[in-house]
C-alpha cells in the first residue's frame, strides 16, 4: 500500500488497521524468533539476493499498489528454509521493493506493508506445514498440495489486506477494490507455487534436463501472468491493447 496522504489526515478506521498490522506482524516475528530461530546463512544470502532481483520487476495494481516475482522467492524460502528465513526474505524484498524506486521512505506505508507480509507469510508457513507433514502414501502429492495451498493462502492474505486499506482510506467497498484490482493476480500466486516447487525438484533431482525444462517453462508463465496484470482496467474500458 502506497499513496500521498499523512497518517493524521488518514481516516481513524485505516489508522486503527495500520496499527493492528503492526501489532499482527511484531507478533508473528515474535513467534519466528522464538521457535523457528534455525536456518542456513549461505541459502538465506542468496534467497535475500534473488528477493533484491526480483522485488523490482513489479507492474502496477492500484494506482501505486504493485505485485512483483518477489512472491516466488517468499514461497520458495517456505518450502525450502521454514518461517525464520521466509519472513527475513520477505521483509528485505518488501522494504526493497518499496524504498529502492523513490530513495524515500514513508513511514505508515513501512509499517503496514512490514506488518502485513510477516503476517501472511506466517500464515503461509503454518498451512504448508500442516499439510505437508500430514502422513499420506504420496509425498510427492501432498507436498504439491501442501505449496499450492499455502500460494492461496499468501495470495488472500496479501490481496485482502491491502484491498483492506485501500477500501478504509478511499472509503470505498472492500469487495469492490478487491474484485477490480487483485483477484486477477491468484493465477500468478499459483504459478509462484508451483515455481518453488519446480526449482525444488531441480535441486533434488538426478533428471536435470526434464526438470528445468518444467522449470524454465513455469517460470515464463509465471512472468506473463505479472506482466498481464497490468491491463485489466483498460480491457474494462474497451480498450484493445
Amino acid at each position: 500500500m502506497k499513496n500521498q496522504s499523512t497518517f493524521s489526515t488518514m481516516p481513524l478506521t485505516a489508522r486503527f488497521a495500520i496499527a493492528l498490522f503492526a501489532i499482527l506482524g511484531m507478533t508473528s516475528a515474535l513467534y519466528a524468533v522464538t521457535t523457528h530461530m534455525g536456518f542456513a546463512p549461505g541459502r538465506l544470502f542468496l534467497l535475500m539476493a534473488a528477493a533484491t532481483v526480483c522485488a523490482k520487476a513489479k507492474v502496477k495494481l492500484y494506482k501505486t499498489s504493485t505485485i512483483s516475482l518477489l512472491t516466488s522467492v517468499v514461497l520458495l524460502a517456505v518450502v525450502m528454509e521454514g518461517l525464520m528465513a521466509a519472513l527475513i526474505v520477505a521483509v528485505f524484498g518488501v522494504a526493497v521493493q518499496m524504498v529502492v524506486p523513490s530513495k524515500k521512505l514513508v513511514l505508515h506505508q513501512l509499517v503496514f506493508n512490514l506488518g502485513m507480509i510477516a503476517m501472511t507469510v506466517t500464515a503461509t508457513w503454518f498451512t504448508h506445514q500442516s499439510l505437508a507433514s500430514a502422513s499420506t502414501a504420496n509425498p510427492l502429492t501432498t507436498e504439491a498440495l501442501a505449496t499450492l495451498m499455502a500460494s492461496f493462502v499468501y495470495f488472500l492474505g496479501n490481496s485482502i489486506s491491502v484491498s483492506l486499506i485501500i477500501a478504509l482510506t478511499k472509503k470505498m467497498s472492500l469487495a469492490e477494490v478487491w474484485s477490480k484490482h487483485f483477484m486477477c493476480s491468484a493465477p500468478s500466486f499459483l504459478l509462484a507455487g508451483l515455481l518453488s516447487l519446480g526449482v525444488v525438484a531441480l535441486i533434488s533431482t538426478q533428471s536435470i534436463t526434464m526438470v528445468a525444462a518444467l522449470v524454465a517453462a513455469i517460470s515464463l508463465s509465471y512472468y506473463t501472468s505479472i506482466r498481464l496484470m497490468r491491463y485489466p482496467a483498460v480491457q474494462e474500458l474497451g480498450v484493445a491493447k
